[in-house]
């Protein structure tokens, strides 16, 4: 844990059951016209874009929709809805879906104002532009997972980039700037979720919470934050994805997210996240799928460096043991569990046009896009060692 430590949460909350409805009020605080960012695929929201749209027009509101995100969208995506703002001449923006679409909805309001491509702002561009001015954003999660709404990190797919050009590198920009003025948080928004995308984006809140914890950055607030996140989603992952249309579970998952997302953006993920990234560039691999191949995988190779966290967040689930040594392995075998009864495997998929020479080109392309979790993992990682950590995840 690091000795100097600052923690902050500007963003002003706005949690509980039917939330949804009180869009257009929180909106119009911030101007009179609104860029509704959102899927290119609704299947499954269409009743929640229209219960938006129709707040944000109750509210005397002028809406224009930018229907055109994909999970993990590419960075020309905020080049395009950038120019649609101007043209608008819009005052807010409104993040509506995952974190695809929140994401997305930070790179366009950071355009709308700085102008540039998102390149010019990411973090593994070594002539990197801090984002200093944004557009308002409020930002509404559909699922509970990427805690975007409470981070100031956006990730997107920059191409043509790198010592592998051919492959995207999944980079983000970052800075207070893009921080949402508002996280809108509705648990019921995500009741009815499909049980493969409620168990990948639990996945994903888990991975933010424990990586929090490992951190380098680590800080006591952090990580007090970070261990309810991870008890809440062991304690009630499984019954969201058995049942999906139970709200019971929602509430608790939704405040693990985002819990998780004021963790990590204040202590950073670890190595986790970069392992993802690479997966997810070259492989085409879900992002929450992703962070759940890699989570044991990172748990098992930080264990003599984290053996007193994991003893911390096991006792936060409530696992007892004889020895430290013992319940800090039962916590690892807990979470590895957890995953697997989800439906989440530790290896993933090789796609039909999966690169030669793969473990060394994913570590090459984690190196390359998220050097920073790298760097803030508690135990020192080189890239060799790194392309072996991978061939444990690949398919044998």
């Amino acid at each position: 844990m690091s000795r100097r430590w600052e923690f902050q949460i500007p963003t002003r909350i706005q949690f509980g059951r039917g939330g949804l409805r009180r869009l257009g009020e929180i909106a119009k605080t911030y101007g009179r016209s609104v860029l509704l960012v959102g899927y290119r695929d609704r299947s499954g929201l269409e009743e929640t874009y229209a219960r938006a749209a129709r707040s944000l027009a109750a509210a005397g509101l002028e809406v224009t929709e930018f229907f055109e995100i994909p999970p993990d969208p590419d960075a020309e995506l905020a080049d395009d809805g950038a120019r649609l703002a101007a043209e608008a001449g819009v005052d807010v923006v409104v993040g509506l879906g995952g974190g695809s679409p929140i994401d997305a909805a930070k790179g366009i309001a950071a355009l709308a104002r700085m102008g540039g491509r998102l390149w010019d702002y990411a973090g593994s561009n070594k002539d990197f532009r801090p984002v200093t001015e944004s557009l308002p954003l409020v930002a509404v999660p559909t699922t509970a997972g990427t805690g975007s709404e409470l981070t100031s990190v956006a990730v997107f797919n920059h191409h043509g980039i790198g010592s592998m050009p051919e492959f995207p590198l999944k980079a983000s920009i970052a800075g207070p700037a893009v921080l949402p003025q508002v996280a809108l948080v509705d648990p019921d928004l995500a009741v009815g979720s499909p049980p493969p995308l409620t168990a990948a984006c639990g996945a994903d809140a888990l991975g933010h919470a424990i990586e929090a914890c490992m951190s380098r950055r680590a800080n006591p607030f952090s990580t007090a934050l970070a261990g309810r996140a991870v008890a809440l989603i062991v304690e009630h992952l499984p019954r969201a994805v058995e049942n999906p249309d139970d709200r019971a579970p929602r509430e608790p998952l939704a405040l693990a997210s985002s819990l998780a997302g004021a963790a990590f953006a204040a202590s950073s993920v670890v190595m986790t996240h970069s392992i993802a990234h690479a997966l997810g560039a070259l492989l085409h691999t879900p992002h929450g799928r992703a962070i759940a191949a890699g989570t044991p995988l990172v748990l098992r190779y930080n264990a003599e460096a984290c053996r007193e966290v994991y003893c911390e967040l096991a006792h936060c689930c409530g696992l007892t043991a004889d020895t430290p040594k013992q319940q800090a392995t039962r916590f690892v075998d807990c979470i590895a569990s957890l995953l697997q009864s989800v439906g989440l495997p530790e290896r993933v998929d090789l796609p039909d046009d999966a690169p030669d020479d793969l473990p060394a080109k994913l570590a090459r392309n984690a190196y390359e896009s998220t050097l920073k979790p790298l760097q803030w993992n508690p135990r020192e990682i080189d890239e060799a060692t790194l392309a072996n950590l991978f061939r444990e995840i690949l398919p044998a």
